[in-house]
């Protein structure tokens, strides 16, 4: 625009003839020709973009004024004598204005701003050297819960309830932070990133505040962080109930012989309370088990009253220190139901598990009823957990089953409990629903289809001592002695002749040795595991195919579960009683 300006101004001067060169350029278009010219060759180099841009017709353009003074110079007669510089230049100007707009240069900066800013899902908000607002996008609006852009407040003010994302703005070295707060739609976690604007001389300008909602990804970071922390649970919980079953199945094996001696006698009773105690640890570690660990889900006739009576003892001393009385109303008529009852139980503890919370702040009594019922017109079964805890508002029902939403305070909840349950309870075809209890409190009701009528009690009953199939040889192979002199001491009680091998490699001597109608054999032990001992067996003695019993205290592991299934072979499982062990042994005896 100014070589233009100038070209108009010098377009009448003329030069007199017989001058010399330089003075024939100064005569015609004065000194501030000279000036444009020199304009014009500063301009080029820095607007090389747009020339490229603009393609041939650009360079052309600037080559123009250089052209038309060469030919004045040179004496060449353009345009009657009158120097044709000041032309060249406003035809410079015109072709870059044409090229600019075939080009659609002067779109390009609303465009980008647009693409990178307005667009953003981050918030953007641009500071001034004093910490003002000079301009916001949507995004930043939306997060701050903002009407309107606040240009002109300052930063202070706009980020009022981000205490430290105001510290990251106004000053300091950190370039970021992590920071909560709340917003319209609730507690929010907020990632914010700031950057200084410099000027072309590096003085500071002001600062770029970009904020990130990074609530839903914190959240699913610590879904994923619970998640590797069961699994280790797993893992850990697999090795302790190894341990312990071993133990317990002495404790309660020994206790089962005895009151099978004693009788009446004294000193039965006790007997029967070692027994009892000792089979309630026996539930805790199963119970555990069943909690800790993932698996495929596992449909069977399962008895809601029993999942109702283990998920709620699982949790009573959590709900004994919260002061929360337990009430059972249970059916007598329900029938089983065809269900994964470790999921199931999940879904009571879950339930259980936000009551108490809920009854925890309550002034007033503490009280849980758990209740079951049958609707046989419909064929459904129903259970529910009530509580005298404040209840859940109307406005928040349908979304308490939603994954990651959750009304407890941060650190007390994940949101999963619920999602979850909704989850199982929907994949057995049943129904989920959050109600009121009658005088204050929430209730939820979980509605099931009745699966297959119960086994019959033949299949499952004692087995009858003029029934037994005796004086059959059976190989016990167990790493530890305690449980292999035991399920000896078992079975030499129902007439069977019995050996006992510490590991895989000296059952597989034995059995070269001698023949064995039986083989009962744990599944973790050194040397040879039960898999390689059965695999063994298989091809050296296919008989024994039919035979065959695994003996393990940590059924529920992916592997081992994947072998059985695969095999076919039945299972005993730690800790285990004499009537147990009679009766699965007699069965496979009864095998032709």
């Amino acid at each position: 625009m100014l070589s233009v300006t100038i070209a108009a101004v010098v377009w009448r001067r003329r030069g007199q003839p017989g001058a010399a060169p330089f003075a024939l350029l100064m005569l015609a278009a004065g000194e501030w020709a000279g000036l444009a010219l020199l304009e014009h060759a500063a301009l080029a180099p820095g607007t090389k973009v747009v020339f490229a841009a603009l393609e041939y017709p650009g360079i052309m353009a600037v080559a123009l004024p250089w052209l038309g003074n060469a030919l004045y110079l040179s004496g060449v007669s353009v345009l009657g004598g009158a120097d044709p510089t000041p032309l060249a230049f406003a035809l410079t100007g015109v072709v870059f204005a044409a090229g600019l707009f075939r080009r659609r240069l002067f779109d390009l900066v609303p465009v980008a701003r647009h693409a990178l800013i307005e667009s953003m899902a981050d918030g953007v908000l641009v500071l001034d050297a004093e910490h003002r607002v000079l301009d916001i996008n949507p995004s930043a609006r939306a997060l701050l819960g903002l009407s309107s852009a606040p240009i002109g407040a300052r930063a202070e003010v706009v980020l009022a309830a981000w205490p430290a994302v105001v510290a990251l703005a106004v000053g300091g070295e950190a370039t970021e932070t992590d920071a909560q707060g709340e917003t319209p739609t609730g507690p929010r976690e907020l990632h914010a990133r700031i950057m200084p604007l410099r000027d072309a001389d590096g003085r500071s300008r002001g600062r770029l505040l970009v904020l990130g909602d990074v609530t839903e990804r914190r959240r699913t970071e610590d879904a994923l962080r619970q998640s590797e922390k069961l699994a280790s649970l797993a893992q850990l919980v697999a090795g302790v109930a190894h341990e312990l079953n071993n133990p317990l199945s002495v404790v309660i094996g020994h206790a089962t012989l005895l009151r099978r001696e004693l009788g009446n006698a004294p000193g039965a009773a006790r007997v029967e309370r070692i027994a009892a105690a000792a089979e309630r640890c026996a539930r805790i570690v199963t119970n555990f088990l069943s909690v800790a660990r993932r698996r495929a889900p596992e449909r069977a006739s399962t008895d809601v009253n029993r999942v109702l009576r283990e998920a709620v003892a699982l949790l009573a001393y959590q709900l004994e220190l919260d002061n929360v009385t337990v009430l059972f109303d249970l059916g007598a008529d329900l029938p089983l139901i065809r269900a994964d009852g470790h999921q199931l139980q999940q879904v009571v503890m879950n339930l259980v598990a936000n009551a108490q919370q809920a009854m925890r702040e309550h002034e007033g009594s503490r009280q849980l009823l758990v209740t079951s019922r049958l609707d046989a017109g419909r064929g459904r079964v129903t259970f529910s957990v009530a509580d005298t805890g404040p209840g859940i508002p109307i406005a928040l029902r349908s979304r308490v089953f939603e994954p990651f939403f959750t009304t407890k305070p941060v650190g007390i909840g994940s949101g999963l409990g619920l999602s979850v349950c909704r989850g199982i309870v929907e994949a057995h075809e049943g129904v989920i629903e959050i109600g009121d209890r009658p005088g204050g409190g929430a209730v939820v009701r979980v509605e099931l289809p009745v699966g297959e009528p119960p086994t019959s009690a033949a299949a499952t009953g004692p087995v009858v001592e003029a029934e037994l199939i005796r004086g059959q040889r059976i190989l016990v192979v167990d790493d530890e002695p305690t449980v292999g002199d035991l399920l000896r001491e078992m079975l030499e009680a129902d007439g069977q002749r019995v050996e006992v091998a510490a590991h895989g490699k000296a059952a597989l001597d034995r059995l070269a040795e001698a023949p064995f109608d039986l083989v009962i054999s744990d599944f973790k032990m050194p040397v040879l595991d039960g898999a390689g001992l059965y695999s063994q067996l298989v091809m050296r003695e296919p008989r024994l195919r039919e035979r065959f019993i695994f003996l393990s205290g940590d059924t529920l592991s992916a592997e081992t579960r994947r072998f059985i299934e695969h095999s076919g072979v039945p299972i005993l499982e730690k800790p285990f009683d004499a009537a147990g062990v009679r009766r699965l042994v007699q069965r496979l005896l009864g095998r032709a």
